[in-house]
């Protein structure tokens, strides 16, 4: 069964309001109450019977049955605990419920962009003395890459559930027809690549694109612009946005200005119209070879072993900016995360059974293969049988490499993500005349936005 991460993106106001609220509903995150013992397996069976609710973002009948039959097994170990789990519930549904009072004990959302915002409001609690208490040793149990996307401020704002992280799809038939040995590994070589692959009509448009276009309104390509592999962090050490004074954005954005100004914008659109709605189908352009390469999730995997089996593809990480060609091999990494709420009254059980979905090794290799993602602990990524695949192999690196990592988060939550790529966006519309000027803006917006969260 296959899961892609999906992001809900929301207008400002209704950001602005639901931070408003989850203020004044919690607090500032010095007020939140968090539990600091935890329960441990000499303890475990004085327990009183307990029952926790779990919320999850998670629907498919498949998906479901994994994290159900994780709880069956913390059933059989802990029978004092019931946990009763709740399918298909989204961060807006958790906000609401923190809003009017009655959150779950425990929430699995599908992304990470609002675990700062929610660390900063209160809302969740650090889970740093449970780890502790509990003798979990966070950073010996989780790559650095996935720690990236769960902690703010120093606090463990939430646990990692399965990872997702970009890698490039090639088609090898494709790619010995044009004479490339190869996948590229820094943009100018994934360039000259593209245009080597892409088959043009008389007419000027295109039967094959050589490389998706990497235009952000197409699929997931806004991850293209933000983690590892871009080579440039999203913020410097002092918590300030780096595009007015890292070079490596202004590289970025014009290799990819030139490549869709190359393929020409009418091709581009018509491109973006028809394949959007097919990004996860068997319609997908690079299933049915309308590109030969793709920037895309490890969730195709299994999409292209149900739609197109005996497709002949590889993957690699994503190709670098040239002057950032050392790191090659590191990529965009994010994923599901767990939290806690800190009104719940029962935080240590909770803890109990967010162990058992994030560091239960046979839980989380079985989870991985039937959501076609990845693990996310060291012990499951040694463990698990998916890494032998070499479809997967770039992924798997690309998780463990420690320059992997996705951005600092903040209590702005989505909103610095979603002023960047409506930035891009106009950038690549031609309607920012001044690429490093239009930087220093978005930069100075975004850092605004930032003084007003907190």
């Amino acid at each position: 069964m296959i899961s892609k991460r999906w992001r809900v993106v929301t207008s400002a106001a209704v950001v602005a309001a639901a931070t408003l609220m989850l203020t004044g509903c919690t607090g500032s995150s010095n007020k939140a109450t968090t539990a600091t013992s935890a329960i441990n397996a000499s303890s475990a069976t004085a327990q009183p019977p307990t029952t926790i609710t779990v919320w999850t973002f998670n629907k498919l009948p498949t998906e479901v049955k994994a994290i159900q039959d994780a709880i069956d097994a913390l059933k059989v170990k802990d029978p004092w605990l019931t946990v009763n789990l709740v399918t298909a519930k989204t961060n807006d549904d958790f906000t609401k419920a923190v809003t009017a009072g009655n959150p779950p004990d425990v929430f699995i959302s599908s992304s990470p962009d609002n675990a700062a915002k929610f660390c900063y409001n209160g809302a969740v609690i650090d889970m740093n003395p449970l780890a502790q208490s509990a003798g979990l040793d966070i950073a010996a149990t989780f790559p650095p890459s996935v720690l990236s996307y769960t902690q703010f401020d120093g606090k463990q704002c939430a646990l990692p559930l399965l990872v997702d992280s970009y890698a490039l799809y090639y088609n090898k038939a494709m790619f010995q027809a044009a004479g490339i040995s190869s996948p590229p590994k820094t943009l100018s070589e994934l360039t000259a690549d593209a245009k080597k692959l892409t088959v043009k009509n008389s007419d000027g448009s295109i039967k094959v694109f050589g490389l998706e276009p990497p235009t952000v309104t197409f699929a997931q390509n806004d991850n293209w612009f933000i983690g590892g592999s871009t080579g440039a962090q999203f913020y410097d050490a002092n918590g300030k946005t780096t595009f007015a004074s890292d070079p490596t954005w202004v590289e970025m954005l014009n290799w990819q200005k030139d490549l869709l100004d190359w393929y020409g914008s009418k091709n581009v659109t018509d491109f973006v119209s028809k394949y959007n709605a097919h990004e996860d189908d068997a319609q997908n352009p690079f299933e049915t070879e309308a590109a030969a390469m793709a920037f895309a999730g490890e969730w195709h995997i299994g999409e292209i072993a149900d739609n197109t089996p005996n497709l002949d593809y590889g993957t690699a990480p994503v190709p670098v900016p040239d002057s950032k060609a050392s790191i090659y091999g590191a990529g965009s990494v994010l994923g599901t995360v767990v939290y806690i709420s800190s009104k719940s009254n029962q935080q240590a059980a909770a803890f109990l059974a967010v162990q058992q979905l994030t560091t239960d090794t046979d839980f989380l290799t079985t989870f991985a293969t039937q959501m076609s993602n990845i693990p996310t602990t060291f012990d499951s990524l040694q463990a698990w049988t998916g890494a032998t695949d070499d479809h997967w192999k770039a992924y798997v690196d690309i998780a463990a490499n420690p320059n992997s990592y996705y951005k600092t988060l903040t209590p702005a939550g989505v909103e610095d993500h979603d002023d960047f790529m409506t930035f891009i966006q106009q950038w690549e519309q031609g309607k920012v005349s001044n690429l490093q000027a239009g930087l220093a803006d978005v930069g100075t917006k975004i850092d605004q936005l930032n003084a007003q969260s907190q």
